[in-house]
């Protein structure tokens, strides 16, 4: 089967974004969204296959975006397509002077949409997708080098008790090499899956998690971020990375977040079991973020549930918000899970959290990775 083109939407209208997605999901492609212009710049560095980019987005427009992702060498030549509402002569010229592929109404038929973006796909020049590709093996040989050079760095982020402010445990937090592409998170693990080294990156992140964790308590927790592939392998199962350590399997957190894509709960869930009966807690992350948590709450029943930031974030002051943190304690409640907000920034927030039933807290508030 021949894989999908990817393409990357950058707009912050949500609906616009919504019917994109569902529109070219639907013809066959990958769609990757961004709902702001900084957003998409990191995404970019995922390699789509083609860009498509709003002209107006409150703060970086769509034009300084363009400018942006031409003056990288990462993401130089993917081709892009600003997409406008209006009909700004000016801006047109602009853009193709900064050197997209095309420029359209958003207004234009689907169908017509649909075949400028295929059109544009195929005048994709040999030359362009021969440094593309030369871009890409580039990022995979530093990949490489800092997976052997042992280049990650792992930060650590306090989880406390919001009515003591007493620490429960850390997260473990890893961060590729400084000044380059790798060294966001999202980007490091997105290239590792994409490049084969996942598995690879997943287990060098966690025993340098353990290794580095000497400052833990008896009786505080480890959260250790993990892909659902790696729990599966005969080493992550029988807790090898704990060897040499003082850290017991008690003190070990085994978040699965929801933003991974899990083909088999069941089978997760059998091999966590495995671990739990020596000890290992499990978290579900991102709790609130889409629909899928759902599932994994019924299969895994995890120890913890962390709430996703968007929900927390502004909480105090949100009419929505706290009926959502509302339904997550009922859930939390029927599976025995403790509650952990994510990125908590305010004292607002924090009152608002504890009225609602939420135990732990996790954000700049209490403590910066570190």
């Amino acid at each position: 089967m021949e894989a999908k083109q990817t393409l990357l939407i950058i707009d912050d209208e949500p609906d616009f974004l919504f019917a994109m997605r569902f529109f070219f999901e639907s013809t066959h492609f990958k769609v990757i969204t961004a709902s702001n212009a900084q957003e998409g710049l990191g995404k970019a560095r995922l390699n789509p296959d083609l860009i498509l980019i709003d002209l107006k987005m409150p703060g970086m427009g769509g034009l300084e975006l363009c400018k942006r992702l031409k003056e990288d060498e990462a993401t130089r030549y993917i081709p892009a397509i600003v997409l406008t509402s209006g009909n700004e002569t000016l801006d047109k010229v602009t853009a193709f002077d900064l050197g997209v592929v095309d420029f359209m109404r958003k207004d234009f038929p689907l169908e017509e949409i649909l075949a400028r973006v295929s059109a544009a796909l195929r005048a994709s020049s040999l030359e362009g997708m021969q440094k593309g590709a030369k871009a890409r093996n580039k990022k995979i040989l530093e990949l490489r080098s800092a997976l052997k050079k042992n280049d990650i760095r792992i930060l650590y982020q306090s989880i406390v008790d919001l009515s003591t402010r007493v620490p429960i445990g850390y997260e473990a937090l890893a961060r590729g090499p400084q000044g380059t592409f790798l060294e966001n998170p999202v980007d490091l693990f997105a290239f590792a899956a994409g490049s084969g080294m996942l598995i690879e990156l997943d287990t060098l992140c966690r025993d340098l998690s353990v290794q580095n964790a000497k400052f833990l308590k008896p009786r505080e927790i480890l959260f250790l971020n993990t892909d659902p592939s790696v729990i599966t392998t005969d080493r992550f199962r029988k807790l090898e990375f704990l060897d040499g350590s003082a850290i017991t399997p008690g003190q070990v957190c085994v978040e699965i977040t929801e933003r991974t894509f899990v083909k088999n709960f069941p089978a997760l869930s059998k091999y966590l079991t495995d671990m739990r009966s020596q000890g290992v807690k499990i978290a579900v992350d991102d709790v609130g973020e889409g629909y899928s948590s759902l599932n994994a709450i019924a299969e895994l029943k995890p120890d913890f549930m962390k709430i996703d930031i968007a929900i927390v974030r502004n909480i105090d002051v949100d009419s929505i918000k706290p009926n959502l943190v509302r339904l997550i304690a009922d859930l939390a409640k029927s599976t025995n899970s403790c509650l952990i907000a994510e990125g908590v920034e305010t004292q607002a927030e924090i009152d608002a959290l504890v009225s609602l039933g939420v135990k732990y807290g996790q954000g700049y508030f209490f403590m910066r990775p570190a």
